[in-house]
């Protein structure tokens, strides 16, 4: 098994934890968290990613200005230093233009193709887009999902949006209301097809689908599967 680790996540985890200790006990946790996290996932390898920082390629800040513009809450203390810790350690990968959340599905849907296994490890609820085990290492818990059940949070989130990432869905529409829209509806030309009748207006749905989409490939812009769809529709 090859653990896919959300190294953003467990950098602010430990960072939020080790505020108020030295680094040496900073750098003892960090490494006590990737031990758990092989020993539960049952992993025989790893592979880490990172998101760069402040990066000017960033796809979705090219695409959506206001992506994640509303995070303003400090980063932890040793933020940089766990960072660095990470790649000299664990030769966790930064990557640019994309998020490590791409990254890792990116990986993960290459493995499934391949028939090999993986699992993804994050708290992340976006990382439900990409088929296969994931592992939540939070709640220590395992789960598996299905490419039907990818697709499906996909459609999902372009109906309720993400306030996290500061993107808004159609509007007042909640978890119950796109699960209603989404009802009977089980190829992705007709998620497209009772999304896009949501919504009313091509050009928000166009936005949020690429800033939403994770991606499966490299430059897996959603745009491109938005071009196909329409042609279906």
């Amino acid at each position: 098994m090859l653990a896919l680790v959300d190294s953003d996540i467990l950098t602010y985890r430990i960072g939020f934890t080790t505020q108020d200790v030295d680094e040496g006990i900073m750098q003892a946790r960090l490494r006590e968290s990737v031990n758990l996290i092989l020993s539960s996932t049952s992993a025989t390898s790893y592979k880490m990613y990172l998101t760069a920082d402040n990066d000017p390629t960033a796809f979705r800040r090219q695409v959506y200005p206001e992506y994640k513009a509303h995070r303003v809450a400090p980063r932890p203390k040793y933020y940089n230093e766990i960072r660095q810790y990470l790649v000299d350690q664990y030769d966790a990968e930064i990557v640019s233009g994309i998020e490590a959340d791409d990254a890792l599905g990116i990986h993960q849907t290459e493995l499934l193709m391949q028939a090999q296994t993986s699992t993804i490890v994050s708290i992340d609820k976006d990382l439900k887009q990409i088929a296969g085990h994931h592992f939540n290492f939070v709640k220590s818990e395992a789960t598996y999902v299905t490419a039907e059940e990818a697709l499906l949070y996909f459609y999902t989130q372009l109906l309720t949006g993400d306030a996290a990432d500061n993107i808004k869905g159609v509007w007042k529409c909640g978890p119950v209301k796109a699960a209603q829209i989404l009802a009977g509806h089980y190829t992705e030309a007709a998620m497209f097809k009772a999304v896009r009748e949501a919504y009313g207006n091509d050009e928000e749905l166009l936005l949020n689908g690429r800033c939403l989409w994770i991606f499966k490939k490299p430059d897996d812009d959603w745009k491109l599967h938005y071009e196909r769809l329409i042609g279906t529709n």
